[in-house]
């Protein structure tokens, strides 16, 4: 970390050896202030006292004293508390962690405006409230919040709290000045929605939590049709207050209407919404809202984006056989791009498909940058990109971007679950284990959390615990197939040979044309059971189904029993990989 920096509401200036909150500067010593950019590098990870140590002090021998001083010092200067902290966190006989983003700050980032004289680079917009009575009206709320973000997000310049983070912490923090110190947000959106007959009721006001001042505030009492021009009229406001000079580019983004149809958009909406549950019933209604918004507008680019990603999930969570949910993400994305080449939705997913069903990891990595390149703070363009890296084995390429997802969203399950499997795959067990009891603290309901922190112990030799997890995996995942292949994969691991062979049964009497999801599961039992005939046999049918993980083959430590031979370093080659 190089230059001025933001940790929070803090501004933080190195060469300065200062830290500045509300126009008040606290002067730390040299040596204090090599300590905090040291923790800044690696906001959220735990570094270990060593690291530290020898990092500031790199030709002089120190005792742990002179850092826990310093620790001290810095906790003195951002008002934290080491019993609650909520700026650095103490990992008992481990080292600390800076728990808030540390974000650079560069020349084009600085504020002229007089009415807020601190450096302004953040935003947190809550979930409106539905103040209506119609409770299916929810949508409309989210959705409005969802443009916004979305155009925002689209702003090189600013960090916008990606929504699912806001979603979750809303209930945890009603008062909108508490956001500031749990985001790292200078500033919050926050606003109502109802629909009265034919009248649109909206309010919206932005709030500085630093100067706990409203900065902007606008009420209004249109026609349903008028949605566009409202959403378009907030972001506006919100552009003057924050005094922020877009290029011409980045306008087009912010103002980018892909439907003039107030029926599509709201389809739109109503298919977004539910395809963010997840589920069974979410993917249904999903699919119905989308084909509805397509048929009231057959050229909106963002309904055939939203089409894609529902194809995804559906291969991703076996709900469909990924051969053909793939195939008809791929299609429903290029139909998207032919119509809005601009669609960062659309280039992530053609990303994500380029990599799980082309096995194109060339093509993958354009669509991927490009999708940044369009909005450089949507965190699922940086994930799709960090999978790219991952399959490549360039681990330090993919370690970075999902640290830049979870710098865009600290809590979000699937960038922390992306880190940590990635520590996996590369063999760092420790780290990964770390970064998954993160994932669970963040939601303790994720099955697949629990099933890929049972192999990482039962790789580290801790057969109790990864027993443990496997179960409760199994129990989340409501004893679905994919749920019983990991966990017999883990009991084959830990040397439970009966219990894994009686679940490879299962899975192999499940795997027909063309539903070979759990092919690569079977693969991965045999390998671990030492039958490699048998496993390389069944990573031909995951190849045939196009089952996602078989990218991820040639590092999977289930199968590196098989490696050197000859038909599987062929198999691996044949889909452009390398061992």
């Amino acid at each position: 970390m190089s230059g001025d920096f933001r940790v929070g509401a803090w501004l933080v200036r190195p060469s300065l050896n200062a830290i500045s909150k509300n126009a008040t500067d606290v002067q730390v010593e040299p040596k204090v202030m090599e300590v905090l950019v040291c923790l800044a590098t690696r906001p959220g990870e735990s570094i270990s006292k060593e690291i530290i140590i020898k990092t500031v002090w790199p030709d002089t021998f120190v005792s742990d004293d002179a850092l826990i001083r310093c620790v001290s010092e810095l906790r003195k200067a951002f008002g934290d508390n080491a019993g609650k902290p909520t700026v650095i966190e103490t990992i008992p006989k481990r080292g600390y962690r800076l728990l808030i983003p540390a974000v650079p700050i560069t020349p084009a980032n600085r504020l002229e405006s007089n009415l807020i004289p601190e450096f302004v680079d953040s935003i947190a917009v809550l979930p409106f409230e539905n103040s209506g009575s119609d409770p299916e009206m929810e949508y409309l709320s989210h959705g409005i919040v969802e443009t916004i973000t979305s155009n925002l997000s689209r702003l090189q310049d600013l960090r916008v709290v990606p929504r699912s983070t806001t979603l979750r912490m809303k209930d945890k923090f009603p008062d909108p000045a508490e956001l500031e110190s749990a985001l790292g947000a200078r500033l919050v959106l926050t606003g109502h929605v109802a629909q009265q007959g034919y009248r649109l009721l909206v309010g919206a006001e932005l709030i500085d939590t630093i100067q706990h001042a409203q900065l902007w505030k606008k009420t209004y009492d249109r026609k349903p049709e008028d949605i566009f021009s409202i959403q378009d009229e907030i972001a506006a406001g919100i552009l003057n207050c924050l005094q922020l000079r877009p290029t011409n580019a980045e306008k087009r983004q912010i103002t980018r209407r892909s439907t003039e149809s107030r029926e599509a958009y709201h389809f739109y909406l109503r298919a977004h919404y539910f395809a963010n549950k997840w589920s069974a019933e979410g993917f249904r209604k999903g699919f119905e809202y989308c084909a509805q918004a397509i048929e009231a507008d057959p050229a909106y680019a963002e309904a055939y984006a939203c089409l894609a990603y529902l194809y995804l999930l559906l291969g991703l969570f076996g709900a469909a056989p990924p051969v053909e949910a793939f195939a008809k993400s791929k299609a429903a994305a290029m139909r998207a791009l032919e119509i809005d080449e601009g669609s960062a939705d659309a280039h992530s997913a053609l990303g994500f498909v380029h990599l799980v069903y082309d096995w194109d990891l060339q093509r993958s990595e354009a669509e991927s940058r490009r999708a940044i390149q369009l909005a450089p703070n949507f965190e699922a363009s940086h994930l799709v990109y960090s999978h790219c890296c991952l399959a490549r084995q360039q681990f330090h390429e993919a370690v970075a971007e999902a640290k830049l997802a979870l710098v865009i969203d600290p809590l979000s399950v699937r960038a922390t679950y992306q880190l940590a499997s990635i520590y996996y795959f590369s063999g760092r067990y420790d780290d990964a284990i770390e970064q998954l009891r993160k994932a669970n603290e963040l939601d303790s309901r994720s099955a697949r959390t629990h099933q890929v922190l049972a192999y990482a112990y039962a790789r580290k030799g801790k057969c109790q615990e990864a027993l443990a997890e496997a179960e409760e995996g199994l129990m989340l995942s409501g004893g679905s197939l994919q749920g019983k292949g990991l966990w017999g994969g883990v009991h084959a691991l830990v040397g439970r040979q009966g219990d894994a062979r009686k679940v490879l049964e299962e899975l192999e009497a499940a795997c027909v044309p063309p539903h070979f999801f759990e092919a690569y599961s079977c693969a991965a039992i045999h390998a671990i059971l030492g039958d490699h005939d048998h496993a390389i046999e069944w990573l031909h049918n995951a190849c045939k189904g196009h089952s996602a993980a078989i990218v991820f083959m040639g590092l999977d430590p289930n199968l590196e029993s098989l490696h050197g031979n000859h038909r599987f370093d062929v198999l691996v080659r044949q889909i452009g990989l390398a061992l």
